[in-house]
């Protein structure tokens, strides 16, 4: 990501975490807690401290516009065909990520969350993108080997962000290549 969106990240984390310190404060008043008894009003305990939950809540909405092009592979397929009587039904049946059967994966950039897919062999038009270029090509990294849970990209996510906030890009790039396996 580029340095004035890191500054950018990091401003509003910080403001987030002094938004909740605030309301912290607000409700150990003793007006306010009478105010939520006699309203029943319910109350969302908020964690100052937990920053990874206020990152997910900042990054629902923030985008990050260039990338250090780092991608966890989220799902690998195939095709598979099923006739009954005159009807083919076609459906994918989904593998292991490393799994030499796939003939189709899905990647996502952990930082701005855009999705790329890429095919064993190219389309009659020759149009599309290899799975062996890709991978050869940019950082693709497999943390679980599985498509469920989109193979751990949002540990992935948040664990370069956290990072990021605290020592910097090359801090967090430097992490998330040591802690999950690459393909």
């Amino acid at each position: 990501m580029k340095r004035n969106e890191l500054i950018q990240l990091k401003e509003l984390v910080t403001k987030e975490v002094e938004r909740r310190k605030r309301i912290e404060k607000l409700l150990e008043s003793d007006l306010v807690q009478e105010y939520i008894e006699l309203t029943n009003a319910k109350v969302n305990k908020l964690d100052s401290n937990n920053i990874r939950e206020i990152l997910k809540q900042i990054l629902f909405s923030h985008s990050i516009t260039k990338t250090n092009e780092i991608y966890v592979c989220t799902s690998a397929y195939y095709m598979d065909y099923e006739i009954i009587y005159q009807d083919t039904i076609d459906y994918q049946k989904n593998v292991e990520i490393n799994s030499h059967r796939a003939t189709h994966k899905i990647y996502t950039d952990i930082e701005s969350g855009e999705e790329m897919s890429a095919t064993k062999e190219l389309d009659n038009d020759g149009k599309g993108q290899l799975i062996s270029t890709f991978e050869q090509n940019h950082i693709v990294l497999n943390p679980y080997n599985t498509h469920q849970n989109w193979n751990g990209y949002y540990d992935v996510k948040l664990d370069f962000f956290e990072t990021a906030i605290k020592d910097g890009q090359a801090k967090a790039k430097k992490l998330v290549l040591t802690k999950y396996p690459r393909i």
